[in-house]
């Protein structure tokens, strides 16, 4: 009967899944089934934004496969069958095996499953596996002196473990000048130079208790050089990776985060490799009886650094920070309450509560904590006033007290309060990208052609939404030069029209509402109408790029053409004249615009009506 080998099939078949996907990856240029297949989690939005030229996909379509590489070596190693355990029974050598290997497969498999829990879960999962393996690694080594740093530093790791608290509060205490962190309370977290000493050794925690490891696994005899070589190597690329990766964004932004992915991964690799390689080899017999602790210290070891994650429901909690990818969903691409979560909608609030990506000062001070900021958002939902909101937000300590709270903030709190005054904020996406395009549908419906009998090369009627102060263009788009600088000033100095260069500026009447646009090219001029219109005039523009064009209005934007309208530069690159009709601009009716457009020689205005 043949045996299956794990360490063999495995890497192939994971070699021939991501080979496909690389195919796929070069034929399409679509980096997505490549990042799902090497890294084994689907490409995040955030990093899908960033791949959108070819260059970028160019870095990251050999990084990827730089990844594939080193993880194929990281499944041989990692499942090459272990050795019979030996003769000794030690029974904490037998705990810590099946606790690496179960972190063997946390690091490699079971992470991504891991992030999908709640924070607090997260955190109580990574600490309940890492914190009892880190203290009986130190444990099972021989060395007094060395097995006593060991499980020193394993107590301040399980420690530092709790980082969605530490690193928030890490940040806070050491940029904080005054005696506390909360101004007006100060029994908590008062900052004083122990207390940011303290934090700056549990951040190093973790690299001591490895350097302890690997000397004392190097010392017990037990272990080879290679596992000790992945050992120093992981702990060289996990000091290396901060600075690597500031100074590869400072160096090329456009390939930093790629190559800071390889060195990240190559990091994961040689834990799982390390992990793997020390559970192998501790079945070798023991060179030597450790010395044993005391009960006291062992049974210490394993409960104190539990007791991080009970904490006083008080004490402050800084999860979310606004910049970070947990939030970017929200800070960046701007989900809706309708489209969010009843379980992330309080996240969702401290996220824009904190959020600096408008490059705009936070809602609240980063020093506030969650429990504070979602007590001032709840009173912010009851206050009546603007006057009240700005004293409420001057006694939080925020930046933006006089601007007082958004309200599409603030329904995150507290829907029914905000669906009184703006019901369209409680709207999915879909609902609302669905009414809008009935709406200009309906408008762009409403538009007829006012010269219909004078049938042009290319024409088109839509209706033109128009923003803040009104007026539209006619312009080159590819057109760089200077000359159309200025042209909206121009015209709204004449009052109806002005051109410079590609551009022709036109005011009208009406702002912040649609009206109803017809474009018409011509070859030659075609006859002067005037009937009918109550102002007329003639400019001259030059195409460059030949294209003459009036914007359409895009997602998100609030100015354009309800529906594309045709390129009017019918010679291609040349001069052009462009006359404009327009009427209703008494408001007394519902204002109408002609554009003609047709080959002309002359930059000459030329005012008809």
């Amino acid at each position: 009967m043949v045996r299956l080998r794990p360490e063999l099939w495995v890497p192939r078949l994971y070699l021939g899944v991501a080979g496909v996907a690389a195919v796929a990856a070069l034929v399409t240029w679509d980096v997505g089934p490549l990042w799902l297949a090497v890294l084994w989690c689907p490409l995040d939005e955030f990093r899908a934004d960033v791949l959108v030229d070819g260059h970028t996909v160019a870095v990251a379509v050999p990084v990827l496969l730089a990844i594939l590489a080193l993880k194929t070596w990281m499944l041989r190693q990692v499942l090459a069958l272990p050795r019979q355990a030996g003769p000794h029974g030690d029974r904490r050598a037998v705990w810590l095996r099946r606790l690496l290997y179960l972190a063997v497969a946390h690091a490699v498999v079971l992470r991504l499953p891991a992030d999908l829990l709640p924070g607090f879960l997260e955190d109580s999962v990574e600490l309940a596996l890492w914190g009892p393996m880190q203290v009986l690694f130190a444990l099972v080594l021989s060395g007094r002196w060395v097995r006593l740093c060991a499980v020193a530093a394993a107590l301040a790791a399980s420690a530092a473990l709790a980082e969605n608290w530490l690193l928030p509060l890490t940040i806070a205490v050491m940029s904080s000048d005054g005696p506390s962190l909360f101004p007006g309370e100060p029994w908590l977290f008062p900052a004083t130079p122990s207390l940011k000493i303290g934090i700056m050794l549990l951040s190093a925690a973790a690299p001591i208790w490895q350097t302890s490891i690997l000397i004392g696994q190097h010392r017990d005899g037990r272990w080879s050089r290679a596992t000790l070589a992945a050992g120093w190597l992981n702990l060289a690329l996990t000091l290396a990776l901060p600075l690597a990766g500031a100074g590869l964004e400072w160096v090329a932004s456009s390939a930093a985060w790629p190559l800071t992915l390889l060195l990240d991964e190559g990091d994961d690799v040689m834990l799982a490799v390390w992990l793997a390689r020390s559970a192998h080899e501790l079945a070798a017999p023991r060179p030597a009886r450790p010395l044993r602790l005391p009960r006291p210290i062992p049974a210490a070891a394993v409960i104190l650094p539990l007791l991080v994650l009970v904490r006083p429901e008080a004490a402050p909690r800084f999860t979310f920070t606004g910049w970070g990818e947990d939030c970017f969903e929200w800070t960046g691409s701007y989900r809706r309450y309708g489209d969010t979560r009843p379980e992330d909608r309080e996240k969702a609030f401290l996220c824009h509560a904190r959020s600096t990506m408008d490059g705009l000062p936070p809602m609240f001070p980063e020093t506030l904590s969650d429990q504070h900021v979602l007590a001032y958002g709840r009173r912010l939902c009851a206050a009546g006033d603007g006057a009240e909101q700005h004293a409420l937000l001057e006694e939080a300590g925020s930046e933006r007290a006089s601007w007082g709270a958004d309200r599409n903030v603030l329904v995150f709190l507290c829907p029914e309060a905000v669906a009184a005054d703006e019901p369209d904020f409680l709207r999915p996406e879909s609902e609302v990208r669905a009414d809008a395009g009935r709406y200009v549908a309906e408008e762009n419906a409403r538009c007829r052609d006012p010269w219909p009998r004078l049938r042009a090369g290319r024409q088109g009627t839509a209706a033109y939404f128009l923003s803040e102060g009104g007026g539209y263009a006619v312009h080159d788009p590819e057109d760089t030069s200077a000359q159309g600088e200025g042209v909206f000033s121009a015209a709204i100095d004449d009052g109806f029209v002005a051109a410079g260069g590609g551009t022709a500026a036109v005011m009208t009447y009406g702002e912040n509402q649609p009206m109803c646009l017809t474009v018409k090219a011509f070859a030659s001029a075609p006859p002067l109408r005037l009937k009918g219109w109550e102002q007329v005039a003639e400019v001259g523009v030059v195409s460059r790029g030949g294209r003459l064009e009036v914007p359409q209005m895009t997602e998100g934007a609030g100015e354009g053409a309800g529906r594309p309208l045709p390129n009017l530069a019918v010679k291609g690159p040349g001069r052009y004249r462009v006359r404009i009709h327009a009427r209703g601009v008494d408001g007394t009716g519902p204002e109408e615009h002609l554009v003609v457009v047709f080959p002309g020689r002359s930059a000459r205005k030329v005012v008809y009506r």
